[in-house]
Parts: C-alpha cells; sequence; structure tokens
C-alpha cells in the first residue's frame, strides 16, 4: 500500500463533508488510497463501514443486504429497525422506510461514521440509486459516504457540490506522481534505480495498475524488450499486456487462473473444487500466494464473505473470462455445476443458484430457492428470498407450488393484500390436485388473508380445513394455524378458548430449535394470549405478558423484530390504559415507522389510537388528529372499514369534547355509510363498526342534550358487550349513563351507575377507560369519595382516580418559554411545510400538495421540531402563531 500523503490529505481535509467522490478507470488506486484512508480513520476513533459491490449488488434486496451487512460489523444497533423494514410494502415505501430508519440509526450514533461504497458504478437500478441518493439527501452530520467509481454516478451531486458538502478525486488528482510510482515499483520489485522508476512512470502515465504490470514483467527481465516503449496506461492496453503476461506463466496456472476466475468470489477450497483438487486446499492455498507474489492482482473478498475469501482485480478477471468464454459450453457448464454445489452446501444461496443457472439447472437452482424459503422465514428474511426468486426465470417459478406459495406469503408480510387475494385465487384453480400438504398451506394462506382483510366469512370458512392438518403439514403450517385459531375465537368473543390454543400447544420447532420469531411464532403467539387478556378487560395480566415478549425479542436480535413490535405496540395501549400516557409515547413514537409497517389490522389500530389519545392528554390536538387522519387514509387504501369506523369514532368524540358538533355531525355521516354496509354483522371485527356508530351517536346526543335517547341506546349497547364479552367498555358505559341521569336530575341511579363503575374498572385494573368516558367523569369521582357507604376498596380505587384525573402541574406554557428560533433556521421546504401546517394541514395533505411522500414530509417535521426545539406540531402552530 503507498501512502499518498497529498490524497490522505485532502480526504481529511474532506472531513464532515457529506460526500466524497473518487472518480477514475480501473486499476488507478481508488480502492488502495481508500483501504489506507480507512486505517487513518478507524486510529482516529471514526467507525467505518466497507461496501465492496459487484454487478450482483444492481439489485435492491442485495443492495439492501450489502449495506446491513456493513453497518451491522460497525454496531447491530444501526440495523435493528432497518433489518424489519427492508422489503416491506411497496417498493418506494420500503426503500424510504429503509432509508430513514438508517439515518435516525446513524443520527443516534454517537461517532462518526464513514460508509465506503466500492466500485458504485455497478449501481444503477433505480430504487437502488434512490436508496443511496436518500442516504446522500438525508444524511445526518455525522455521516459520510464515500464512492469509489469508474465512471459518473447515477446520484444527482449538484446540491451537494453548490452546498459545498461534496469531495471530489478525479482521474488526474488519482494518476500517481514520478515519487508515488517509483515507491509503487520497489514495494513490487524490492529497489528500482531512479532511470527504470521515471521510464515506469512515463510509460504508464502514473497508472498503477501498469506499473505493477510492467513490474511483474521487470522480474522476469522481459520489460528491455524493443517494445519497452509501448504505452501501457488504459483498459486495453491492460487487456494486451496482462495476455502476454498469461503466455509467459506455466500452462498450470494459466489453466488454473482461468478456473477460479469463473466466480466472482473464492477460498483455498472452492479453487481445489474449481481445478479438480478437492482434498488438497492448502496447496491451492499456496499456489495463490505464489501468484500473488509474482504480482497477480488478488485482493480481498470484502465484509460479506468469510475470512479467506478473495477475489481477482477486476480488469484481470476479464481477460481470464474471455477465455473462459472460448471453452465448450459443456466445459463451462460442467465447471458452474462444481461451484454451484460448493456454495449451496455452505449455505451460500445467492452464489449457488446463480451459478446453478448458468450451468444450465435451471429447475435445481428453482429447487435450491424453494427449499431455503423455510429457513430464509424463521429467520425473518423473507426479503432475501425475493431476491432469489428474482433470479430464475418465471416459467421455473411457475412449475413449483411451493415457490408460488412463498411469494404469495410475501405478499401478504408485505400487506400487499389486492395481489396476494389473486395469488390465493389462481393458486387455488392451479392447485386443485395438489398433496395436502401443499393445499394445506395455501389455505392457511387463505385463512391468514381473510385476518389481515378482516373477512369474518372468508376466515369461517376456512377453520373447517384447517381444523384437521394432514399427517405430513409442517411445522410453520401448523404454527400458522393455531395463530388463526385464536384470532378466530378472540373475535367471537371466546378468549378461554383463543388463550387455551396458545397455551396448551408445545412450543413450535424448527429443526429441533423453538421458533421465537416471525409472525406465527412461540413470542407472537404469547402476544396473542396478552391480547385475549387485553380485549376482555384484563390489563395487568396483558402488561405482564407483553414486557416478557418485548424484553425476549429484543434480547433475541432482528429475528424477532415481528414479534417485538407486535408487543410495543400492545403494551403502549396498556401504558396509556394505566394512566402512563407519556410512557406510551416514548415507547411507541421512536419506533413508529417499524410499527406502522409490520403490524397486523389490531396493532396497528390499536397503536395510533394510544397514540392520538396520549396527544390528545398532553393537550396537542393537532397530533392527535393527525394520527386518526392517518389511520383513517389506511383504512381506506386498504379496505379495512373496521379500522376507518375506529378512527372516524375518535375524532367524533375529540370534536364534540372540542364543542365543533358540526364537525362532528359531518364525520357521523362518514361512519353512518360504514355502519350501513356491515348492519347485518352479527360476529367478527366488522360487527364492531355498529357498536363503533352506536358509540359516537351517544357523544353526539350526550352534548346536544338527547339525553333519553342517549340512555336508551346506552342500556342496549351495555347487554350487547356483556353477550360479546367485551366487558371492559361496561364501566365506560356506566359513566355516560351516570353523566346523563345527573343532567336529568336522577342522582340516586347515577350514583348506582358510577359505584358499578369503579366495581368494575377496580376489578379490571382500569383507569384512563373510565376517565375518557365523559367531561363530567372527575366529578362523580370526587362525589363518590364522599359517600361514606362506599367500600373502602372501592374508596381507595376512586382516590386513585381523580389523582389520575388532576391536570399536570409544573408544566409551563408553550408561549411562556424562552423565546425560540423561528422559520429563519429552516431550509426553504421545512418553511414550506410549517406554512401548511399554520392551515391546520394534516401530514397528508401536505404531502399531496407537495408532491412528496407521506415519509418524507414526516422525515421533514421531525427536523423543523429539532431547529425549533418543538414538541410537536401543536407547539410550532401556537408558538409561530403568537
Amino acid at each position: 500500500m503507498i501512502a499518498r500523503p497529498r490524497l490522505l490529505e485532502r480526504l481529511a481535509h474532506a472531513r464532515g463533508r457529506r460526500c466524497v467522490v473518487l472518480e477514475g478507470p480501473a486499476g488507478c488506486g481508488k480502492t488502495s488510497l481508500l483501504t489506507v484512508w480507512r486505517r487513518e480513520l478507524v486510529a482516529a476513533d471514526v467507525d467505518v463501514a466497507w461496501l465492496a459491490l459487484d454487478a450482483a449488488d444492481d439489485d435492491p434486496a442485495r443492495f439492501a443486504e450489502a449495506l446491513l451487512a456493513g453497518l451491522v460489523r460497525v454496531d447491530p444497533a444501526l440495523v435493528r429497525e432497518a433489518a424489519v423494514l427492508a422489503g416491506r410494502g411497496s417498493a418506494d415505501e420500503a426503500i424510504e422506510g429503509l432509508v430513514i430508519s438508517l439515518v435516525r440509526a446513524i443520527a443516534a450514533h454517537r461517532r462518526e461514521l464513514v460508509i465506503v461504497f466500492d466500485d458504485a458504478h455497478h449501481l444503477r437500478d433505480a430504487q437502488v440509486v434512490k436508496v443511496l441518493q436518500l442516504m446522500l439527501d438525508y444524511g445526518p452530520e455525522n455521516l459520510q459516504c464515500a464512492l469509489a467509481t469508474r465512471g459518473a454516478l447515477a446520484v444527482a451531486l449538484g446540491r451537494l457540490r453548490a452546498q459545498q458538502q461534496l469531495a471530489e478525486l478525479g482521474v488526474e488528482d488519482l494518476r500517481f506522481t514520478p515519487a508515488e510510482s517509483a515507491q509503487l515499483a520497489a514495494g513490487i520489485l524490492g529497489k528500482i534505480d531512479e532511470r527504470e522508476a521515471h521510464a515506469l512512470h512515463r510509460r504508464t502515465d502514473g497508472w498503477a495498475a501498469g506499473i505493477r504490470l510492467l513490474c511483474l514483467d521487470l522480474r522476469r527481465g522481459a520489460a528491455r524488450r524493443p517494445a519497452a516503449d509501448t504505452p501501457v496506461h488504459d483498459g486495453q492496453t491492460f487487456t494486451r499486456y496482462f495476455e502476454e503476461v498469461l503466455g509467459k506463466l506455466p500452462p498450470a496456472s494459466v489453466e488454473f487462473l482461468t478456473r477460479i476466475a469463473l466466480p466472482e468470489h473464492f477460498s483455498p477450497e472452492l479453487c481445489a473444487a474449481l481445478t479438480g483438487q478437492s482434498a488438497d486446499a492448502p496447496a491451492c492455498e499456496q499456489h495463490l500466494a505464489g501468484l500473488e507474489r509474482q504480482g497477480l492482482f488478488i485482493v480481498p473478498a470484502g465484509p460479506r464473505y468469510p475470512d479467506g475469501w478473495s477475489r481477482l482485480h477486476p480488469l484481470q478477471r476479464s481477460v481470464l473470462a474471455a477465455r473462459l468464454d472460448a471453452w465448450p459450453p459443456g466445459r463451462r457448464q460442467s465447471l458452474h455445476a462444481t461451484a454451484w454445489h460448493f456454495f449451496a452446501a455452505r449455505g451460500m444461496t445467492y452464489d449457488a443458484v446463480r451459478h446453478a443457472l448458468l450451468a444450465g439447472a435451471m429447475d435445481e437452482a428453482a429447487a435450491l430457492v424453494e427449499s431455503r424459503g423455510t429457513d430464509l422465514f424463521v429467520h425473518g428474511e423473507l426479503r432475501r428470498l425475493v431476491g432469489l426468486v428474482r433470479l430464475l426465470p418465471p416459467e421455473a417459478v411457475q412449475r413449483r407450488p411451493g415457490l408460488r406459495l412463498w411469494l404469495a406469503w410475501v405478499e401478504l408480510f408485505e400487506q400487499r393484500l389486492p395481489e396476494c387475494g389473486r395469488s390465493i385465487a389462481q393458486l387455488e384453480y392451479d392447485l386443485a390436485d395438489a398433496p395436502p400438504a401443499v393445499r394445506y398451506r395455501l389455505a392457511l394462506l387463505r385463512g391468514l388473508h381473510a385476518v389481515q382483510c378482516e373477512d369474518m366469512a372468508a376466515a369461517v370458512a376456512a377453520a373447517p380445513e384447517l381444523s384437521t392438518p394432514p399427517p405430513d403439514a409442517d411445522v410453520i403450517a401448523l404454527s400458522g394455524c393455531s395463530h388463526f385459531l385464536t384470532w378466530l375465537h378472540l373475535y367471537r368473543g371466546e378468549y378461554e378458548q383463543a388463550r387455551r390454543i396458545q397455551l396448551e400447544q408445545d412450543p413450535p420447532t424448527v429443526d429441533g430449535q423453538v421458533l421465537y420469531g416471525t409472525t406465527i411464532g412461540l413470542l407472537a403467539g404469547r402476544c396473542m394470549v396478552g391480547l385475549a387478556h387485553a380485549v376482555e378487560g384484563q390489563m395487568i395480566r396483558a402488561e405482564r405478558i407483553y414486557r416478557d415478549v418485548l424484553f425476549e425479542a429484543e434480547r433475541r436480535g432482528p429475528g424477532c423484530a415481528d414479534a417485538g413490535a407486535l408487543a410495543a405496540a400492545l403494551l403502549g395501549e396498556v401504558l396509556y390504559e394505566l394512566n402512563d400516557a407519556a410512557g406510551a409515547l416514548d415507547l411507541l413514537e421512536p419506533r413508529l415507522e417499524v410499527l406502522e409497517r409490520v403490524s397486523i389490522p389490531d396493532s396497528r389500530v390499536r397503536l395510533m389510537l394510544v397514540l392520538a389519545r396520549a396527544r390528545w392528554l398532553a393537550g396537542r390536538p393537532l397530533d392527535a388528529f393527525d394520527y386518526l387522519e392517518q389511520v383513517q387514509a389506511h383504512g381506506e387504501r386498504t379496505g379495512l372499514d373496521r379500522m376507518q369506523a375506529y378512527a372516524l369514532h375518535e375524532q367524533i368524540h375529540f370534536r364534540v369534547r372540542l364543542g365543533e358538533l358540526d364537525r362532528a355531525r359531518a364525520l357521523m355521516a362518514e361512519l353512518d355509510v360504514l355502519d350501513t354496509r356491515h348492519a347485518g354483522a352479527e360476529t367478527g371485527a366488522v360487527s364492531e363498526i355498529r357498536v363503533t356508530a352506536e358509540r359516537a351517536r351517544i357523544h353526539i346526543w350526550l352534548r346536544e342534550g338527547e339525553l333519553d335517547l342517549a340512555l336508551a341506546r346506552l342500556d342496549a349497547l351495555a347487554g350487547l358487550c356483556r353477550r360479546r364479552g367485551r366487558v371492559r367498555r361496561l364501566p365506560y358505559l356506566h359513566l355516560q349513563s351516570a353523566a346523563a341521569l345527573r343532567q336529568l336530575g336522577r342522582h340516586e341511579e347515577a350514583r348506582a351507575h358510577v359505584r358499578e363503575a369503579l366495581r368494575q374498572g377496580h376489578g379490571l385494573g382500569l383507569v384512563r377507560t373510565l376517565l375518557d368516558a365523559h367531561d363530567d367523569v372527575r366529578v362523580m369521582v370526587q362525589e363518590a369519595i364522599r359517600d361514606h357507604t362506599l367500600d373502602p376498596v372501592l374508596l381507595f380505587y376512586a382516590e386513585r382516580l381523580e389523582a389520575a384525573a388532576r391536570e399536570p402541574d409544573g408544566g409551563a406554557s408553550p408561549l411562556a418559554r424562552p423565546a425560540r428560533p423561528g422559520l429563519e433556521v429552516l431550509s426553504p421546504r421545512e418553511a414550506e411545510i410549517v406554512r401548511l401546517l399554520l392551515q391546520n394541514l394534516p401530514n397528508k395533505k401536505i404531502a399531496r400538495s407537495l408532491d412528496l411522500s407521506l415519509d418524507t414530509v414526516k422525515w421533514h417535521l421531525k427536523n423543523v421540531y429539532s431547529k425549533l426545539g418543538a414538541d410537536g406540531r401543536d407547539d410550532v402552530v401556537a408558538r409561530l402563531q403568537h
């Protein structure tokens, strides 16, 4: 390695800039310079992630895998959320979510981080380029990206150049000086006189690869031949010259190099297999070392491959690849088959599949991908399965039902529900005569799709087939079935049966190991047990379960991320219920990007309702309405009417409390449409829409003074909730009845309802359910405390409720805080967003008006809050209006 202090000094001066680009032809020393720079950065306590890219990385899934693999070596915390988001949702959503989660993790990283993208010219795919562009656009101050490329990059660098956030080294900068050429030659040859060094520099024009080639000749005493003045300074002359070098090597060495040029990366063991010396890997290792000592370009393979793996310089490999292309097809295919079997035996599936296809073994390649499906699923890596399937010809995928089932599962996993529905319908037709185990897996897919779509009729129709599994059903199908049946019992109000399914079955195991992660593993099953307790109103029991699952999921890493996200979303609801709204926000808001993408409908709606209620409780109604509008928009987009109904009910509740009855009635009209659509539903998820609509009407009637009508509906609604086992709602309804009776002057009846609410609420451990029922709840609880006939236990509970209902003290109004920065500290885009924020527009409408994605608007808003020292949109609006 040549130190090149003049270039290292320029790189040192570039410290703190967002991007460094090294652009020059192959063999001009870009990688070597970055390698030396990396040593200096590490010595200066800077973290460095290195991505050695090749043509195969110009694929979104493969590139995401490379990026995460490079960052995880620096700190696993950097990729904890990104590993969950990668491959979720539509392509654009997945990319933006991945980058934003990485950027946030990097911003929270306490050290500087440099990400090196070596051979970045390979990156041309639109989605891959978008990842890189967003990294450059959004990167925090402690992130620097260094890109080595042979030509112009596909990313836009104009803005960074104008902002002086870009450092560029071109071919003129990278060309070796005479002194550096002499130093490189001396490092290869041991010594060289000044005249020979000058001649080398002149012939190569400072091109490092050419200097190395000429030094190889000098070792053999061949550089003094008559053609010694022929220039050697580009890829074409490298090719011609390397052909001459090969002509001087022993035939055995040429054959060896040609064979090991077949794969992009190799180890001594693979070299032995490719050269027919399967029992003599040490001899191959010595052969490689000898060739390297002779000046051939053999370099480390990079961080994605184990220690001891190497690769040939791209120029050198291209020369050898041309020789391989001249071989008879059968001979090449035989070599590819050797590589395929070698990679497959070591679990290196991507390389195995690629070589199997080149060997002409299309069906074997498809079978290999299919066989890896279970393992990838178990480890939470379905996105890698998608990347592998992309390598296969479509006809190979169509011929394998197992692969098509996995692809449909991925569509479900990414919540592409309409596409998944179409895939299931086609599979139902194509697999009519498939073996029972395949049909059973398809039935499970159909049932889980019904769960995600909240289609109770379809779920019930799938239940009989799933209740009688075939003898050869695999553990994933059986475990998925238990989760499906748990959900079915839960929404029938059969909570004990739902819990029993999870608690009485043996833990699912794959290859003797308990399946903890995924959406159907042991931890997700425990969350379902907790949810059954929570829906029934037993919040303390639910809390203990969720906390244990969250701890276990975080301890076990990315493979359990789905279960951890589910536990966090459900735990947030419990924290809010126990009057820890701040704790719920602290738990949920940092995880929001992940939770929105990995949640099932139940956990997603609970998550967003808790965030809205917690923000409302904190005196931030704009934030509360923004969350609710997001829930409603998601429900409209995915056709989940129950989700829309919950969001509308909550908005109606808040509008009524603000006295905005006209807006509440307009929202009620939307909810009436959903109620009419599902008027006949007596059970299942959509039957909740009728309950939700009734609750919303009661809010309006209580405010309008339609008290007798409200009381009649409250009594009917309470009876319905008892029959369905939704006892958690009963204290809420009792307190609303008490509020109406107090206004009618029927105080004794009102007190009876309050006492019953306290009794039921105490038994279930509820707090916010009671306090959120009506504005008069605190007064009614204070009256109950003064009632000397109240049971001492309920008296203590009432005192705790009254304490929880008090206004938080010590919190100064945002307007009373010291003066803080205004719009002048914001970027033009951020200021534009804030001006729309002042018009009370939700994020969705801001995104639409500026032609931005919703995630981009959220990202800018977080930057706004940080720059203005604000706690949320309400804080920004109130302060700037003031």
